[in-house]
């Protein structure tokens, strides 16, 4: 069990490091160190070890002048008088050697140089000779007019034993310099990710329902937009909760009162001493349960409008086909009160969602049907707008019945507002206060605009949509 545990521990820490924005920006930057650090160690060796123009190369060159630069005038008359140079045991810290030929004769060297020439020919220049079984790179340089040369040289041996005593510096500076930045940027790093821990820390605390946005604070610059993204995101849930929130209590307020008439109904029915009063009471119980059907689509469209997406799968639509469908739809309605429908509809092409643009256009038709009245004459009609000002498609629905009050007309796109009882429909057709304010949402959805006006004749309502052509049709958001 322990090894378990233990297993699964660091399984998570690893998983922790594969996706630790601080671990891998550490590491980044570690690596950018290195890697600037190999390309200028890489380029000092190359300028250390080529030829004629190198580092050593330049130093020869350097010495060997300084040194002719410093000997006397008379070096030539002590060629005479000179011992000749002796072999010298070599000094194992000796860097570079060199040797004064003055008359031909090796009057001045160091103790690791060799007794003969370095460079035999004396002439001027570099060159690269093996001695005493070790490879020297030499520079010569003379003076005729004094009779000097000087020629200074390093065995390779000495050469690689310098370059590894600078590439061992340099490591060890490396290696300190790469551990200390290396500390710098994991504080640096998590000290600037402290607000988001913070932050983090909050969330957590928070009640489940809390949707207020988060605080930006001092949140890195980088970070920012992804906080004010989770916001916006915040502000949206928040808003389908409401929506969610306002329709349960919509819903239960609704349905409380048709669900009572229908109990009240049925107990009339069963308490009913004769067939006419029973069939009275199921008649006014089937028109309450039609109503409570009515209703209760209402509701789940309302939801489905009011939680529906932005930017969801639009397509062209045919207004014409969809509204010839809804029309037959509500002929049997409407022949049951004696009402005649009449329909205009050319190719309409919107883009649009055909399940909302299916709501506002059966709204609209039922509460036609439904305030009409009895024996009353409904005209539907869309096609393309012939107006100038409003380019576009144009759906309209009108009606001769009793119609609104011009005062209540800007009103009846509310929810649950219903205009009051005297334009001729009895109370069990009165309507939700729902439908039209489902048209006005679907229309806001598809950047359409409403009119409301008279209806046929100077009598009744008129209800007019402009919708935008189907290449300027844009969802409002």
């Amino acid at each position: 069990m322990n090894r378990d545990w233990r297993e699964r521990f660091r399984q998570h820490r690893r998983f922790r490091e594969r996706h630790s924005l601080r671990w891998h920006l550490t590491k980044a930057l570690l690596f950018c160190i290195v890697l600037a650090f190999l390309c200028w160690k890489g380029y000092q060796s190359w300028q250390l070890t080529r030829e004629r123009t190198g580092f050593w190369d330049a130093s020869l060159r350097e010495i060997a002048t300084q040194i002719l630069d410093s000997m006397p005038d008379n070096l030539a008359l002590l060629a005479h008088t000179a011992k000749p140079p002796q072999p010298s045991e070599r000094r194992d810290d000796q860097k570079m050697s060199f040797q004064i030929w003055a008359a031909g004769r090796n009057v001045v060297h160091s103790p690791a140089a060799p007794v003969m020439a370095m460079k035999p020919d004396f002439r001027d220049g570099f060159a690269t000779r093996r001695i005493d079984g070790e490879t020297w790179r030499v520079y010569s340089v003379a003076d005729a007019k004094r009779g000097i040369i000087v020629q200074v040289g390093r065995t390779q041996d000495m050469m690689a034993e310098e370059f590894s005593g600078w590439v061992r510096v340099g490591l060890i500076a490396a290696a300190q310099v790469f551990v200390l930045f290396g500390l710098v940027a994991w504080l640096v790093i998590g000290r600037s990710l402290r607000p988001v821990t913070a932050l983090r820390k909050k969330l957590l605390e928070r009640p489940p329902l809390d949707l207020t946005p988060l605080p930006l604070g001092p949140i890195p610059a980088e970070l920012q937009p992804l906080v004010e993204a989770f916001n916006r995101q915040l502000g949206r849930v928040d808003e389908a909760l409401q929506h969610e929130r306002r329709f349960i209590a919509d819903a239960a307020h609704e349905l409380r009162t048709p669900l009572a008439v229908l109990t009240a109904h049925a107990d009339l029915a069963l308490r009913a001493n004769t067939i006419e009063e029973k069939n009275a009471a199921l008649q006014r119980l089937n028109a309450g349960v039609q109503r409570s059907a009515r209703l209760s689509e209402q509701l789940l469209d309302l939801a489905r409008l009011d939680t529906a997406a932005d930017g969801a799968e639009r397509g062209p639509v045919d207004l014409s086909e969809l509204l010839v469908l809804l029309v037959r739809d509500v002929e049997t309605l409407a022949r049951q009160r004696r009402q005649r429908i009449t329909l205009n509809a050319e190719p309409a092409i919107v883009t649009g969602d055909v399940d909302q643009l299916g709501i506002l256009l059966r709204n609209l038709l039922d509460n036609a049907v439904r305030y009409a009245g009895e024996g009353g004459t409904i005209s539907v009609s869309c096609g393309p707008a012939l107006r100038d000002d409003a380019p576009g498609i144009v759906l309209q629905v009108a009606d001769d019945g009793p119609g609104v009050p011009a005062a209540d007309r800007e009103r009846i796109f509310d929810r649950f507002y219903r205009a009051p009882n005297g334009n001729g429909q009895s109370q069990g057709d009165r309507g939700s206060g729902i439908g039209l304010s489902l048209v006005a949402r679907a229309a806001r959805s598809h950047g359409a605009r409403i009119e409301v006006g008279d209806g046929i004749g100077g009598r009744g309502l008129s209800v007019t949509v402009y919708f935008p052509s189907a290449a300027e049709n844009a969802p409002e958001p």
